[in-house]
């Protein structure tokens, strides 16, 4: 069979009947976890950009492409800088390799291309456009002789290649209303029929077709070899499949094409194109080619149809038998048809779909095709392989083609064909960046790049760089939390580790590679830790140590800023210790003592009921404290010994005096990290609040977290909160701060609801419902700043970071006493 495309200039594709075809790829759209509203949102979208033309072809390819792992691991190193730099580097290359073993050196992307044909407009037929095109017939006639005789060049009048171009340009931004589209270059159609010709083992991005062309007296001419080039194989057709030999692989391939569609199709969950990708384990690819019917012609048909299946009606009547369920059902849909042909004035479509399934070896084609029958079976469509026309429905597949039979066409309206979910796809994350996982549907590769929301990137929902990891108790939060910081820390970040659980001591034995920089810091019961955490030690400017002060005393005693009897004499007593020269919080007792009012004294015995008590001297001191926390490594933990964390469902009320000097230390640490967000701006920061919902429960705290997330976002820092309940980040205001969240597992059905909610996606759903209560360890829905949700599975790929970051408690071992 004679190869279809004459010419190629950018986007247009000149075929052998004189037709040209302006390609576009549509860039894939999130359609994992919309809502039925969202759905249909698309669905019309889509019917609108087919229904709106009105005459023509269309051929829409959704096609199996390849990615390269290592060009995108390599892509990642551009984004590391910092200390470590040397080190990332090399952990990336073992991460490579490690990807590489596994799933080889590509991974599959599903693309979608589509092309229209552009049709002159009626203006262009005139007197002096048909002495033009006969001119041209001529120029044809002449070069078709030529070629025959001596040539080997395919030549194309400049003017003609203009004027489709204007055409084209219209066309673009039409289309550009609706959908992100990204008009096709030579590379991109050398890549698809290379492909379909059976090359496997090339990116799609590194695929390069030489095309030469010569430019003389307004013609363009181009090696008629040049433009089959990328058709290099030995083909060998046998009934059912094809044998394509290339240099180093051969590959069967077999073609399936409707027979017919026995039920109706549902919109929503009858997305044929976005289904596929997650059902098939193997890569394939579809062709549509679709011919535009006019409404006149459309109704002009459908009538003669109805003629037809009458007289078989009559004829069963004459003969007095009854007519079968077929004319019968027939019947009622041609009625149907008709009808919504007269009302809406739209156009019928002639589709011809095509199915292409490929394989190493002629078993795994057999079971391929086996699982892509059984699928489409279940949508109630009925697919054949035609003996004997496997070439021709390969050739359907090439751009500009047309379709090569009649036999398998299928009536369709503009609704069945935007409802078959071309283009839509589940993404999520970054091209590049830091490896976290997969994507548990589609298995594709996530890549996030943590720092990136503040930068306003296009497609963007978010500018917020704080994050939150929410869910029960062992389902996977701390690990991948302690993943994301520790591959932040590496790629060239700074982090702050609130560790109120003391699970990340041993990190200096654990990883050692970054144990320089790791800084641990224990704030034990010992002496010498006396005042570490004293407001007036631990923050430079007195200022902020004051209001620090008044935060850690009020939440202690209980007084309340409307408490106008002892809220004045507390603050004025710690306004003067702020004012003297030795500043420290045992000096507010003895300032108290010196007003010597009833109500002074009170407050002062209050206070100095804390200050004995087991691990308080740690924020009570005079102000002779020596020694510092100090963050100048690029990984620092703040571990606090001992503390009593209250219960996430305790309310303040009931905080014991052990619990209540907890969360007044976790204040403490989370104000001092404060002021390590308002260092270095061009660092990328993480302030990681491990059980955030222990002091997100009470005032202070609260707007400590406001604050925080509020100074990030301007100071290139990022306010990592990890707690059990969505409801713990607080109000409105505090979610739509945060950016990328992650949900690891719940069985509560009103949490569920809650944090659905929370992800912006359908809360009633019961799949929806079902995907959260199901998941496993390491398993969350991840939402990231582009507002794409989905189901990812946490791989740290190195065994040492699975027991470094492990909280499980050890087990023991049979024989251990």
């Amino acid at each position: 069979m004679a190869h279809p495309i004459k010419y190629i200039e950018d986007n247009l594709v000149f075929n052998h009947d004189g037709e040209v075809f302006a390609y576009y790829e549509l860039i894939p759209y999130n359609y994992s976890f919309l809502s039925s509203d969202e759905k249909v949102q698309v669905h019309d979208n889509f019917r609108q950009l087919i229904a709106q033309n009105r005459d023509g072809k269309i051929h829409a390819l959704q096609l199996a492409t390849e990615s390269s792992i290592r060009a995108t691991q390599e892509q990642s190193k551009k984004e590391i800088t910092g200390r470590l730099k040397e080190i990332a580097y090399e952990k990336i290359d073992e991460q490579t390799e490690a990807l590489v073993s596994m799933i080889g050196d590509n991974q599959v992307d599903y693309r979608f291309f589509i092309g229209f044909k552009l049709l002159l407009n009626e203006q262009e037929v005139s007197v002096k456009n048909i002495g033009k095109d006969i001119q041209k017939a001529f120029a044809e006639f002449f070069h078709g002789v030529n070629h025959k005789l001596m040539g080997d060049f395919v030549s194309m009048p400049m003017s003609e290649i203009e004027r489709f171009s204007k055409m084209e340009q219209l066309l673009e931004s039409k289309l550009s209303r609706r959908f992100h589209i990204r008009p096709l270059g030579k590379d991109d159609f050398g890549y698809i029929i290379a492909h379909l010709y059976g090359q496997t083992g090339i990116p799609f991005d590194d695929y390069d077709y030489h095309l030469p062309k010569r430019y003389e007296d307004k013609k363009v001419l181009v090696k008629k070899y040049d433009i089959i080039k990328p058709t290099r194989c030995l083909i060998e057709e046998k009934q059912r499949y094809l044998r394509m030999e290339q240099e180093d692989t051969t590959t069967y391939v077999a073609y399936f094409t409707i027979n017919s569609i026995v039920g109706e199709l549902d919109f929503p969950n009858s997305e044929i194109f976005y289904y596929q990708q997650q059902q098939f384990t193997f890569p394939i690819d579809t062709s549509m080619n679709v011919e535009i019917v006019a409404n006149k012609k459309a109704l002009s048909t459908v009538r003669n149809k109805k003629k037809e299946l009458k007289d078989l009606d009559s004829h069963a009547w004459e003969s007095d038998n009854e007519t079968s369920t077929n004319v019968v059902d027939a019947l009622e849909s041609v009625d149907e048809l008709e009808t919504n042909l007269d009302q809406t004035k739209e156009s019928m479509y002639k589709l011809s779909y095509v199915v292409r399934v490929s394989a190493k070896n002629l078993d795994e084609l057999k079971q391929r095709c086996d699982e892509v029958k059984d699928f489409y079976d279940d949508l109630s469509i009925k697919l054949v392989r035609p003996f004997g026309d496997m070439l021709g429905l390969h050739n359907e597949f090439i751009p500009s083609s047309k379709r090569y039979i009649n036999d398998y066409i299928q009536y369709v309206t503009s609704d069945f064909l935007a409802g078959l979910g071309f283009g839509a796809t589940q993404m999520l994350g970054e091209n590049s960046g830091i490896y976290v996982g997969y994507n548990l549907d589609t298995g594709r590769n996530i890549y996030l790049q943590p720092s990136l929301a503040s930068q306003g990137i296009k497609g963007s929902v978010t500018n917020a760089l704080a994050s939150a990891f929410i869910g029960s108790l062992g389902g996977g939060k701390s690990f991948s939390n302690n993943m994301l910081v520790y591959y932040s820390v590496l790629f060239g970040g700074q982090a702050i580790i609130v560790d109120p659980k003391a699970e990340r001591g041993k990190w200096k034995e654990t990883l050692p590679d970054i144990a320089h920089e790791i800084n641990i810091v224990n704030l034990t019961s010992e002496n010498d830790n006396k005042g570490l955490l004293d407001p007036y030690v631990i923050l430079k400017l007195p200022k902020d140590s004051e209001s620090l002060a008044i935060d850690i005393l009020t939440f202690l005693t209980g007084i309340s800023s409307r408490d106008s009897e002892k809220f004045p004499v507390l603050r004025k007593a710690i306004r003067s210790v702020t004012q003297s020269e030795q500043r420290g919080l045992l000096l507010v007792i003895d300032e108290l003592r010196k007003e010597d009012t009833p109500i002074s004294n009170s407050i002062a015995d209050h206070i100095e009921s804390f200050v004995d008590y087991d691990f308080a001297h740690l924020l009570f001191s005079d102000g002779n404290v020596t020694q510092s926390i100090s963050l100048e490594k690029q990984l620092n933990i703040i571990q606090v010994a001992d503390l009593v964390l209250p219960d996430s469902n305790s309310s303040f009320e009931e905080y014991t005096t052990m619990e209540l000097l907890s969360v007044a230390m976790l204040i403490v640490i989370s104000t001092f990290a404060l002021d390590f967000i308002h260092s270095d701006r061009s660092i990328f920061k993480i302030v990681d609040l491990d059980e955030a919902w222990s002091f997100l429960q009470v005032a202070q705290g609260k707007a400590l977290s406001m604050r925080l997330v509020r100074a990030g976002r301007a100071m290139n820092a990022g306010v990592y909160f990890v707690t059990q309940n969505a409801d713990d980040l607080l109000d409105e205001k505090m979610k739509n701060n945060i950016g990328l969240k992650f949900a690891f597992r719940s069985t509560d059905l009103v949490e569920i609801k809650k944090t659905l909610e929370f992800f912006g996606v359908d809360k009633e759903d019961e799949n929806n419902q079902k995907r959260l209560r199901e998941l496993e360890n390491g398993q969350c829905l991840v939402s990231d700043i582009y507002g794409r949700v989905g189901v990812m599975q946490f791989h740290p790929i190195f065994e040492e970071l699975l027991h470094a970051f492990d909280t499980r408690p050890p087990v023991r071992n049979e024989g251990e006493k």
